[in-house]
């Protein structure tokens, strides 16, 4: 009897060592660090981000785990590494021909059926950025373009308290982010389908032309042409070493407007004291270095207002990020414009499968979303899109007009 107990509470006692072996998130063999295997769909998570591997999206920007103040969530809108259909099929150049127009229509049809699949898979509870609202009292009869433009995508000004006392509002430009009025303006994406788009003389008639991040124009200029007005940066851009703010070409000469999101309804002096990543530093060495330099701050309540307007415009609840830098820009400069044309920001029948038009990462997520509410956006920009199907199916250009009288009559 005692045996055969003994033997039982071996037999459980192995049983559960061995479970648990299985189970180790981390095992270690000979002083080597092993790691479980994974099945093909996983998160890694880190101190920055969830980042999805092996066949799913990430963000173009990743972030070591020793470089990262503090834990940013990064959630996943769609498993596929690709597309579900090859726009290759749907390329054509003659926009009159019945077989273009049926292409263009078809093309059309399967990239918004991608956008609302992954918008009504995209919603994820996330309280990282406090985000409160409640977007019942919406006016229906508003248009996307009226709601952005009340949103007032603005940067901050040295008479914003607290900048009119504190020593960053030393740092923050006399003069607006723009002198233009009544301009013509080009958003040039940094998307992969803008390789071999020979768009680049294209770009450049503009008066004004905005780029994002570390985009580079040498050696891309045939295809996102070589003049920049402005670049929108995150503050990852400003704060990492790796993108080298403070000495490369890129950012001499052009106006900067430098976006970190905070938290949602936080006060001014709350996100100086706990930005998501400390751009502050690196923004008051880059007037130092460069005295003059038209480089602002985008005020991080107006981002979060930008947010409301593409909330209050779409029908199911979007996920509580931030919006994306092409969106932001886009609310920036909205108020200086004749008209703004946007380049592959809604995807052409050129789309390649890569993330940017300047590497050979193969990324959907960066054309369909993933952590920001991405496709929410993108159908947001459709709706206020004066250009034809071809043009912005085939060519990959979407137009926002502010000279019909719209602005004027409704806003």
């Amino acid at each position: 009897m005692l045996r055969d107990t003994i033997e039982i509470v071996c037999s459980a006692t192995a049983f559960i060592a061995f479970y648990f072996m299985l189970h180790a998130p981390t095992q270690y063999v000979s002083g080597i660090q092993q790691h479980p295997k994974r099945s093909v769909f996983y998160i890694k998570l880190n101190s920055s981000e969830k980042q999805l591997k092996a066949g799913t999206e990430k963000p173009s920007i990743t972030v070591p785990e020793q470089d990262a103040p503090r834990t940013r969530p990064h959630f996943s809108t769609s498993k596929k590494s690709s597309v579900t259909f090859d726009p290759t099929k749907f390329i054509c150049d003659n926009d009159e021909s019945l077989d273009c127009v049926n292409k263009t229509r078809v093309y059309r049809m399967k990239v918004l059926g991608e956008f609302r699949r992954i918008l009504k898979q995209s919603y994820h509870k996330n309280d990282y950025y406090q985000v409160q609202y409640d977007s019942d009292a919406v006016d229906a009869n508003e248009t996307e373009l009226c709601r952005l433009l009340r949103a007032d995508v603005r940067t901050l000004s040295w008479r914003d308290p607290p900048f009119n006392w504190n020593e960053l509002g030393n740092y923050l430009p006399m003069g607006p982010l723009f002198n233009e009025r009544n301009a013509t303006c080009a958003i040039v994406s940094s998307a992969g389908s803008l390789k071999n788009s020979k768009l680049g003389s294209f770009v450049d008639m503009h008066d004004v032309v905005m780029r994002f991040n570390h985009a580079p124009t040498t050696g891309f200029s045939e295809d996102v042409g070589s003049k920049t007005t402005i670049r929108v940066v995150n503050s990852q851009v400003v704060s990492k070493p790796e993108f080298k703010l403070l000495t490369a070409k890129i950012f001499h000469n052009i106006s900067i407007a430098a976006w970190d999101p905070g938290k949602f309804g936080q006060s001014l002096d709350e996100w100086i004291a706990s930005p998501d990543f400390n751009l502050f530093e690196n923004f008051k060495k880059f007037h130092e270095k460069y005295p003059g330099s038209n480089f602002h701050l985008v005020d991080p309540r107006s981002i979060w207002r930008a947010w409301t307007a593409l909330q209050d415009k779409t029908a199911t609840k979007i996920v509580a990020n931030p919006p994306t830098s092409g969106f932001i820009g886009l609310g920036l400069l909205l108020p200086i414009c004749r008209y703004v044309d946007i380049l592959e920001y809604i995807p052409s029948s050129r789309m390649n499968g890569l993330c940017h038009y300047y590497d050979s990462e193969i990324n959907s997520a960066c054309t369909f979303g993933s952590w920001h509410p991405l496709a929410a956006e993108k159908l947001f920009v459709l709706r206020m899109n004066s250009a034809s199907e071809f043009t912005t199916f085939q060519r990959g250009i979407v137009r926002i007009r502010l000279d019909n009288g719209e602005a004027e009559r409704g806003c």
